[in-house]
C-alpha cells in the first residue's frame, strides 16, 4: 500500500513534495519522486511484499511506472511469461512491454497504477478498492487532497446531487469540479475506457455445489491475501468478519480487533466478538467510541475522507485503526450484497412476483397525494412501471434532491447501472455503488490514516464471478450459503444472529449537543440548500430523515472547512 503522485507538464518540485507529503501516512518507510523529460511522478511507501526491493517510480527507458496496490498473480505472471523481472513494479512494466493496455486484464488484484508511454495512462482495479484521482491537464494521485493545492476548488453540484442520493460522489464524478476519479474496472488515455465489468452468465448447480465451490474460493481467496508482514482482522461478531477470521485462524492464530459504543449496548457488538474469538481461541482488542471522541476527530476524519461520503461508520472505523498496530488487516466487506444478506432485498424481491391490476389508478392517486418518504417514491415507481431498487443505500430521492437544492439539483443517472438480471442486478448496483463508492473507501481511507492496507476476501474476482454464474434459486436470499459454511466454524448464536449494521449512534450525539441547528448556521452562509425544507427535515427528525440529517450534516461541516 502506497501513495502515488504525478504531473505531465510543468510542475514544481517543492509543490510536488508537498503533495506527496499530505499522503505521507499512506507510506512513511520510503519517499521517491523521479523527473524526466515530460513531467514528475512521486511516491510513498508502506512495504508489504517485496519489502527490500520494489523501488519505485520504476524507469525503463523513456517509459516511467509507478503504482499502489497489491498483486496477488504477479509471480505466477513471472512464470507464465518468463518475464525477467521479481518484483510487482518490474511485472507490470514487463506485462505492459508485452501487452500494451490490455496487461491489466492479466492483473489479479488491487491497484491504481501509472504509466508514462508517450502520455499518460492511469489504470483501476475492478472493484475499486484503491483510489485514484486526475484531472484532465495531467495531475493524477491517490488522494483528492494531494491535487487541491494544484487547481482552483470550485464545488460540483452534480457530484452534490449524487452525494445526496448515494452518500458520495459517483465516479468519475469527485465534489470538486475539475478533479475525477477513475471508475473501478477502468482505465485513461485522455478517455475514460472499460477493460472489465462482472457479468452474469448463469450455469446448472446443485446447492451443495454451490456451497462447496464458495467455500472453496472464499479458503483460496483468502490464502493468496495473506502477507508476508504481520497481520490482523476486523471482528464485528457478524457471521462475515467470524467466517474470515474462522477460516484465517486455520492459518494463523491473529489478532481481532473490535469497536464499541459507550452507552449504547444497542449499537454495540463487541459481545458477540468476544464470543467469537473466545470460542476461536484468539485476541480480542476493542476501543470503545464515545460522544467526545466522535466530535473531537471530526475534523481529522474529513481531513483522511477527502470528500464527504455520508457513512457514519468511517467514525468508528477511524477510532479503530488507532488501536491497530499491523501493517494488514481483513474484512467481511461484500458477503451481504454477494448473497442477499439485508434486509431490505427481501422486500424489494417481493416486487418481482407482485401483481396488481389497478396500478394506473394507483399510480395517479400516489401522484395527486405526495408523501415526502421513501415508502411512497418506492409504491409509486412500482405503479409508474420504473425500475424499483435504485440501490441499498439510496437515501435522497430525486423528488427531494430536486427540493433541497431546487436550481443546483441535478437527475441522478442511476440507469446506468441497471441489469435486467432479477436479483442480480441488486448485487450489481451495490457493487458498483455501495460497495465501490462508501465500503471499500471506508476501508481504504480510515485504516490508511493509520498507515494500515485492509484487505476484503469476499471481493475476489473468481468468487465474484462464481456468484454471478449462481441460478436464482440457488443463490437465494439471506445469505444462506454463507451460514451454511459459517456452520462448519462458529456458533449457532453467531450463525443465526440477526444482521446488524456497523452504526454509530451519531443522531442521539447530535441532538444531545444541538449540533442539527448548526445545518442551518452553515447553510445561511454557503446558501447551497432550501432552508425551509432544512428545517422540515430537522424538525421531523430520525423517524423518516435520520440518514438525510446524517447527510447534511456531514456535508456542512466539510463545506465549512473547506470553503468557508
Amino acid at each position: 500500500m502506497c501513495a502515488i503522485f504525478g504531473v505531465i507538464g510543468k510542475y514544481n518540485v517543492n509543490k510536488v513534495t508537498l503533495s506527496l507529503n499530505l499522503m505521507i501516512h499512506r507510506g512513511k518507510e520510503l519517499q521517491n519522486i523521479v523527473e524526466f523529460d515530460e513531467g514528475i511522478f512521486g511516491f510513498n511507501r508502506l512495504a508489504i511484499e517485496n519489502i527490500k526491493k520494489a523501488k519505485q517510480p520504476l524507469i525503463e527507458g523513456k517509459k516511467v511506472f509507478v503504482f499502489n496496490g497489491e498483486i496477488y498473480n504477479y509471480k505466477k505472471l513471472i512464470k507464465k511469461y518468463d518475464l525477467n523481472a521479481t518484483t510487482e513494479i518490474e511485472v507490470i512494466a514487463k506485462m505492459w512491454e508485452k501487452k500494451g493496455v490490455d496487461f491489466v486484464k492479466e492483473l489479479d488484484g488491487m491497484f491504481a497504477i501509472a504509466i508514462f508511454d508517450k502520455k499518460l495512462y492511469l489504470f483501476r482495479d475492478i472493484f475499486g478498492k484503491k483510489p485514484l484521482y486526475f484531472t484532465k491537464s495531467g495531475i493524477f494521485a491517490s488522494e483528492i487532497k494531494a491535487i487541491l493545492p494544484f487547481v482552483e476548488k470550485k464545488l460540483n453540484f452534480k457530484a452534490l446531487s449524487e452525494y445526496l442520493a448515494y452518500n458520495s460522489s459517483i465516479a468519475p464524478n469527485t465534489i470538486y469540479e475539475g478533479i475525477y476519479k477513475l471508475p473501478a474496472g477502468c482505465y485513461y488515455d485522455g478517455e475514460i475506457k472499460r477493460y472489465y465489468d462482472f457479468n452474469r452468465d448463469e450455469k446448472e448447480i446443485s446447492k451443495e455445489e454451490a456451497v462447496s465451490k464458495t467455500h472453496e474460493l472464499l479458503i483460496k481467496s483468502i490464502q493468496k491475501r495473506i502477507p508476508k508482514v504481520d497481520f490482523g482482522s476486523l471482528l464485528s461478531g457478524g457471521v462475515d468478519s467470524s467466517l474470515i477470521v474462522a477460516i484465517l485462524s486455520k492459518i494463523k492464530k491473529v489478532d481481532t480487533f473490535s469497536v464499541g459504543y459507550e452507552g449504547y449496548e444497542n449499537y454495540d457488538e463487541r459481545r458477540f466478538a468476544k464470543i467469537v474469538a473466545k470460542h476461536l481461541g484468539l485476541k480480542n482488542y476493542d476501543v470503545e467510541l464515545n460522544k467526545k471522541n466522535f466530535f473531537k476527530n471530526f475534523d481529522e476524519v474529513l481531513f483522511y475522507m477527502d470528500e464527504p461520503i455520508s457513512d457514519s461508520s468511517f467514525f468508528a472505523a477511524f477510532e479503530l485503526a488507532k488501536i491497530i498496530n499491523k501493517k494488514v488487516v481483513f474484512s467481511g466487506e461484500g458477503s451481504d450484497e454477494l448473497f442477499l444478506g439485508y434486509r431490505r432485498y427481501e422486500e424489494f424481491l417481493g416486487f418481482f412476483s407482485a401483481f396488481l391490476p389497478n396500478k394506473k389508478w394507483l399510480k395517479k392517486y400516489l401522484e395527486r397525494y405526495p408523501e415526502d418518504i421513501k415508502e411512497w417514491e418506492v409504491f409509486r415507481r412500482f405503479f409508474a412501471d420504473e425500475v424499483v431498487f435504485r440501490g441499498i443505500n439510496e437515501t435522497f430521492f430525486q423528488r427531494q434532491i430536486n427540493k433541497a437544492l431546487k436550481k443546483n439539483a441535478y437527475e441522478v443517472d442511476y440507469l446506468r447501472f441497471f441489469k435486467d438480471w432479477g436479483s442480480f442486478y441488486f448485487t450489481y448496483f451495490d457493487l458498483k455503488i455501495w460497495i465501490g463508492e462508501v465500503l471499500l473507501m471506508k476501508l481504504d481511507k480510515m485504516f490508511m490514516s493509520n498507515t494500515i492496507e485492509a484487505r476484503s476476501p469476499f471481493l475476489d474476482k473468481e468468487l465474484v464471478e462464481f456468484v454471478f454464474s449462481l441460478p436464482e434459486n440457488i443463490r437465494g436470499s439471506k445469505k444462506w450459503i454463507v451460514k451454511k459454511i459459517a456452520s462448519n466454524y462458529l456458533p449457532n448464536e453467531i450463525v443465526n444472529r440477526r444482521k446488524k449494521g456497523f452504526a454509530v449512534p451519531f443522531y442521539e450525539w447530535l441532538k444531545e449537543e444541538n449540533e442539527l441547528k448548526r445545518i442551518i448556521d452553515i447553510n445561511r452562509k454557503s446558501k447551497i440548500f432550501n432552508e425551509e425544507y432544512l428545517k422540515e427535515i430537522i424538525k421531523t427528525g430520525h423517524k423518516r430523515y435520520k440518514q438525510h440529517i446524517w447527510a447534511l450534516y456531514l456535508f456542512s461541516r466539510w463545506y465549512e472547512k473547506d470553503f468557508l
